[in-house]
Formats: C-alpha cells, sequence, structure tokens
C-alpha cells in the first residue's frame, strides 16, 4: 500500500474522484419540493399547494474542492456506472487510476473539500385543513467528510508521496487546517403555518425539531504545523515528512470499524453519537392581484444543535517527528480511525483506554432564498447559503454558496437548470421530472468532463428520487 492510498479520507477529497453539499438545488427550489424545501427552510412548508406530500426516497452524491482538476480520459459518469473502457483497467479488472489524473490548482489559495452524501428517506407532509398550518415528519441518513483550509505545499507533499523534490528541505511554518468527519442519522418534525394575511401578503414562520443519532466522527483541528521534506539516503531512499512542531486536538470513533452501515447498526443501542438539532425560518409571499404569478423570500438558520460522542480524544503537541510512507503501510489503512491510531502511535502518544466524550456541531448555516414564479408553470428561484461554522470548529460545514435556477413544470413533467456559484467556481445543472420521479445534477459537467472532451471539473453532483403531492389545494387543479 502506498502513502497517498493509506491517506485515503484526506486524499480522496482533494482528488476528487469517487465516493461521497449537496441541497438538491434542482428539486428543493421547486413549489412542489414538498419536504426538500422544508430542508432549505421549513417556513416554505406554509405555502405546500398540496394536501398531503409523500416522499418516498431520495440520494445525493456531491463532491467539491479548489485543489485538483478531474482529468481522466473516462468521465466520472463511466466510472460510476462500471463502464470504463478495458484499456483502463488492471489485469485484474479495477480501474487504474494514473497520478495524471488529476492536475493541482496551484493559485496560492488555502484549499478546501467536501465530500457528501445524503439518503432522505420516507417523509410525510400534511395540511392540517385550510388554516392549521402543515406538519412534516422526515427521516435522513447523513455522511460528511471535510478539509478546510489546507496549505498547498502540504497537499502537494501528500498527493506526490513525499517524493516532490522540489519542495526538499524547504521549511514550511504555521500551517493550520481542519479535518472532519461525520456520519449520523435523524427523525425530525416540522411545523409551518401562516402567522400574518394581509391585503396579499402573508407572512409565515417554521420549526424543525430533530433528533440525532450519530455512528461515526472524527476531528483533527490542527492550530500549527511546521515541517520539511527530507530526502532519503542508501540504496532505497525513502523521503520523510520532519514534523518539527505540531500544535493539535484529535478525537474520534472507531464504532464503524469492521462494520457495515447496515439496519443492524443503525439501530444498535451501542452507537456512539446521539444528540438534537434545531432549524427556524420565515418566509414572506407576496401574491399579484388577478394573477398566478407570486414572489416568495425566506430567511431561515437551520442545523442548530450537535451531537455529543463517546470515543478517543488527545492533545497533539510534538517536536522533532519523522512520518515515512512505510508508516501508513498496515493492513487496511485508509480511514480516518485507523490513521489517526498510526499518527497517535507515532507521536508515542498512550491509548486512550478510558472512554471519553467530545461535541460535534452540525453544519450551521443561514439560508436566504427568493422565488418568482411567473403563472403556473414558469420561475425563478436565487438561494444563498451561507456557513456560520467558524474554520476552526469541531464541525462540518455547509459549504457557502450562490444558486440561481429558473425552472419550467407542469404536473407531470419539469426541467430545472441551477446555475451555482462554490468553492471559487461555477457550476451548471439539470433536473428532470417525470411523474413521481426526480433525477439531476447541481453540477452536470463534472459529472461528464474528462480529458476527451476538455471539460475540467473539480467534482461532481448527482440526485434521485421519488416523491408525489395528492391532492391539490386549488379545485382547478
Amino acid at each position: 500500500m502506498n502513502f497517498n492510498k493509506a491517506l485515503g479520507p484526506v486524499l480522496l477529497l482533494l482528488c476528487a474522484t469517487v465516493s461521497p453539499a449537496q441541497n438538491f438545488l434542482g428539486i428543493a427550489t421547486s413549489p412542489n419540493g414538498g419536504t426538500h424545501r422544508t430542508y432549505l427552510n421549513p417556513a416554505l412548508a406554509a405555502e405546500l399547494p398540496h394536501r398531503i406530500f409523500l416522499h418516498v426516497g431520495a440520494g445525493n452524491l456531491h463532491v467539491n474542492n479548489n485543489y485538483v482538476r478531474y482529468q481522466a480520459p473516462f468521465s466520472l459518469f463511466t466510472l460510476f456506472t462500471g463502464n470504463v473502457p478495458d484499456q483502463y483497467r488492471r489485469n485484474t479488472g479495477n480501474v487504474r487510476f494514473e497520478p495524471d489524473y488529476t492536475t493541482e490548482i496551484l493559485d496560492g489559495n488555502p484549499k478546501n473539500a467536501t465530500i457528501w452524501g445524503d439518503l432522505r428517506g420516507p417523509a410525510l407532509q400534511m395540511r392540517l385543513g385550510e388554516t392549521g398550518g402543515t406538519f412534516t415528519l422526515s427521516s435522513r441518513l447523513r455522511g460528511v467528510g471535510q478539509v478546510t483550509g489546507a496549505s498547498e505545499q502540504l497537499l502537494s507533499a501528500l498527493r506526490s508521496s513525499l517524493n516532490a523534490s522540489a519542495l526538499f528541505s524547504i521549511p514550511s511554518r504555521d500551517n493550520r487546517f481542519t479535518v472532519n468527519t461525520n456520519a449520523y442519522a435523524e427523525l425530525a418534525a416540522s411545523y409551518a403555518n401562516t402567522l400574518v394575511d394581509l391585503d396579499g401578503i402573508r407572512v409565515s414562520g417554521g420549526i424543525t425539531a430533530k433528533y440525532l443519532r450519530g455512528y461515526s466522527a472524527g476531528s483533527f483541528v490542527n492550530r500549527g504545523l511546521d515541517y520539511q521534506l527530507e530526502a532519503g539516503t542508501g540504496l532505497n531512499p525513502n523521503p520523510s515528512l520532519v514534523v518539527t512542531r505540531v500544535n493539535a486536538d484529535l478525537a474520534y470513533t472507531t464504532f464503524l470499524q469492521n462494520r457495515r452501515l447496515g439496519a443492524r447498526t443503525l439501530f444498535s443501542p451501542n452507537a456512539p453519537g446521539s444528540g438534537f438539532g434545531l432549524d427556524v425560518g420565515l418566509s414572506a409571499t407576496i401574491q399579484a392581484e388577478d394573477s398566478d404569478s407570486k414572489l416568495e423570500l425566506g430567511l431561515a438558520l437551520t442545523d442548530l444543535g450537535g451531537m455529543r460522542y463517546t470515543g478517543e480524544i488527545y492533545d497533539v503537541n510534538g517536536q522533532s517527528i519523522r512520518f515515512q510512507a512505510t508508516d501508513f503501510n498496515t493492513a487496511n489503512a485508509g480511514s480516518f480511525e485507523q490513521i489517526a491510531t498510526v499518527i497517535r502511535n507515532r507521536l508515542g502518544i498512550l491509548e486512550d483506554v478510558t472512554p471519553s466524550t467530545f461535541r460535534v456541531g452540525l453544519p450551521t448555516s443561514l439560508n436566504l432564498t427568493a422565488d418568482y414564479q411567473v403563472g403556473e408553470r414558469a420561475g425563478l428561484s436565487v438561494v444563498y447559503l451561507q456557513n456560520l461554522k467558524a474554520a476552526d470548529a469541531p464541525s462540518v460545514r455547509q459549504p457557502s454558496l450562490l444558486s440561481v435556477v429558473p425552472r419550467f413544470e407542469t404536473r407531470l413533467v419539469g426541467l430545472a437548470i441551477p446555475l451555482t456559484y462554490i468553492n471559487r467556481s461555477v457550476l451548471v445543472g439539470m433536473a428532470l421530472k417525470a411523474g413521481p420521479v426526480r433525477i439531476g445534477s447541481d453540477n452536470l459537467l463534472g459529472l461528464l468532463g474528462s480529458r476527451q472532451n476538455g471539460f475540467r471539473p473539480r467534482g461532481t453532483d448527482v440526485y434521485a428520487g421519488v416523491m408525489l403531492g395528492i391532492r391539490t389545494m386549488r379545485n382547478d387543479e
């Protein structure tokens, strides 16, 4: 096993190749988005156009970074669907992934990356009479991994398995970055209702309470790292990363080691984390007189709260510590927990034999929305999501973004085109509706881009789901 493979959780984030923000923007911005709109702002449910909205299930996979671009001779769509040509496979049948399949973005900016998997399970949303508001029950499973604020020089060294000769003997000081992972489930109940209704202006409020069950979490908050690369000597030179100073906090759980995240694990009473979360929001709807056109504005705070995990906690402080690629050549190395154990052992830190507790925050964000419905079928939405978590917080973050989403939709078919600015890049997406089925991507070029067509994606995004509204609120529909 080489050093790149051992650093899988970090490099996978940054190379944006395969694996599990985003927010189902092609669905959540539709007035018929049902529970997906509630995740964006619980107050938007007050304008539910159906008496009952049934959500069967939906899944989202999102990868985004500002460190490398994907440049393989085959697209991520080809990779995901298992249709990579034989010429790019090994004798074993596994896909051969070469170093030049990604290219670095060296612009001097700190590097961030996110892998976000979101499974939205069965949910039910219903109107409680004409004036009783809207009640929602929903379920969700999220898995997130992030790197925030990493330096280009450090990432280049890791990406080259410490063989970046141009960086040898050059000191690098005061590197600061964080790595956070979290996998958890939530059961949520929401309520929204109109607070004010005067002359075509309706002001609504909404709230969502969440019970959280955590299965895995890891946090490495690095407050200062000084290091340099040194070339190896002898017949088999092995380059080293020499850490001259490190000051960091490390915490992680081991519950998912040698376990699959199946039904037995999901309902295990021994899951290491639990907690509560909260979404709150307001919306204002301005209805044009004698017209189906309307303007809807929203403001929400989502994912307030966090979880308490039982795991291992370490205060990482050391000097003159030497790491080599062979330090990570352990069986099955590749998870956050296994790599953290290697680092802990190399630093000479005794294992935390007494269970400790640590807190992990939710990806709290400020959500601003505006939607203009033109007649019954066309509309334009604007969504702004702003991360509210500090850079050194032990918490995953909602990547800040701005999205503009034009759409055309009937009862049976629909089309939306999300245009999103995130992580210093512009993404073009597409979402399709066919009866109860929704499929889409908030980064379509990322899914299709390859060396062959000249696109240079920095990630990808794909989602699909089944949902339907039952009994519209208006008799003419």
